[in-house]
């Protein structure tokens, strides 16, 4: 019966690796030069490098100077992953301004090789139907990373040359050891957070179904749940005398949430999205509403309310880009991703390898 398992594993995982191969090559590349997105934008676009970090009364102003047209949706206030006020419009191209107000840069979509990466790792350049196909992608991924495991595991006892590389180079006879071994091992000894990059981008791309199971699994809520019901309306008494600008908006929030940072502006529709300190996400999973026209808070969403299935949920996004856990776990994201593209290009070469050895033997019999 193992063999069965073992013989059917090694099928699957040749073929249906090959097939996957270049697709995810492809992704994998553009996904870990989109790790350093910000310093490839400075390198490219010398404007955003000369600019320092805006704080946040800077980015209002020039949120609230008129500088925006009604095309730009939502924007960005400074922080370490989005340094610099930046806006998303309807197409969604992105604006890039100076704290003083000028516009330093409009990158379309499509506009430069950045964005082109950007949208085939997220959509394959087919938009929603590009989406759905990169998840069915990484479902079929996760069965060659299986199928290859149970290929390798070994009979009895692990030893050391289950995980050796011969190394040798392209010209000699000893090459296709070195693909073969090198494809094993890097596979085996990364397996873990290899997968879990997989699964981190399988996660976000179905995202709500990630979530409604983590819920069943962790339902689990807070103790303590901040009941903001009280505090709004008080808040609405005091906001009736005030006037309806963002800065006065996000002042108000900080009364109710202190230790907020404001993430992002909903400009069309009177929202904040925010970053709690116990929060992974980069841009935070928490946000606040206002009655249209005035400084009324209609919502507050508090990523601290939330059940543990969730919060688990929102930990998805910061793990796959290496957001959590300082220099040592980003090193290992790009040292993983770095290594699948060697996975996927000697696993092709070694195939290639051994028909082009194989065509030599009937070749020489003749």
């Amino acid at each position: 019966m193992g063999m069965t398992v073992k013989k059917i594993s090694t099928k699957i995982h040749k073929w249906l690796g090959i097939a996957l191969s270049l697709w995810l090559f492809l992704v994998t590349l553009t996904g870990t030069l989109l790790l350093y997105k910000n310093e490839l934008l400075k390198l490219q676009y010398p404007q955003l490098e000369q600019q320092d970090k805006a704080n946040q009364q800077q980015a209002i102003r020039v949120l609230e100077s008129g500088a925006l047209s009604e095309q730009e949706r939502y924007a960005f206030v400074p922080t370490d992953l989005h340094p610099w006020i930046e806006s998303i419009d309807d197409n969604r191209g992105r604006l890039y301004y100076s704290p003083e107000g000028d516009l330093l840069l409009h990158r379309p979509r499509y506009g430069d090789w950045i964005s082109w990466f950007v949208e085939f790792h997220h959509h394959l350049l087919l938009d929603d139907f590009g989406e759905e196909l990169q998840g069915i992608l990484g479902l079929l991924a996760l069965i060659v990373m299986i199928t290859g495991l149970i290929k390798w595991w070994p009979k009895g006892r692990f030893k050391k040359r289950d995980i050796a590389i011969t190394f040798s180079r392209p010209t000699k006879k000893k090459w296709g050891q070195t693909l073969w071994q090198s494809h094993r091992s890097l596979s085996v000894v990364l397996f873990l957070p290899m997968l879990l990059l997989v699964l981190t981008g399988i996660g976000m791309i179905y995202s709500a179904s990630f979530n409604s199971g983590l819920n069943i699994l962790f339902p689990q809520v807070p103790k303590t749940v901040v009941n903001y019901k009280s505090q709004l309306e008080e808040q609405h008494k005091r906001a009736e005398r005030l006037p309806s600008d963002w800065l006065t908006r996000i002042r108000e929030m900080q009364k109710l949430l202190p230790d907020a940072q404001t993430i992002m502006i909903y400009l069309d529709r009177d929202r904040l999205r925010l970053k709690l300190p116990e929060e992974w996400h980069p841009n935070g999973r928490s946000y606040v509403g206002f009655v249209p026209g005035t400084s009324k808070l209609s919502e507050v969403v508090d990523y601290r309310n939330q059940t543990l299935g969730t919060k688990l949920s929102h930990k998805i996004y910061p793990l796959h880009i290496g957001e959590v856990g300082g220099w040592l776990y980003f090193s290992l994201v790009v040292i993983s991703g770095v290594s699948l593209l060697w996975v996927c290009l000697s696993g092709v070469w070694f195939w290639l390898w051994c028909r082009a050895k194989k065509k030599n033997r009937k070749t020489k019999k003749k």
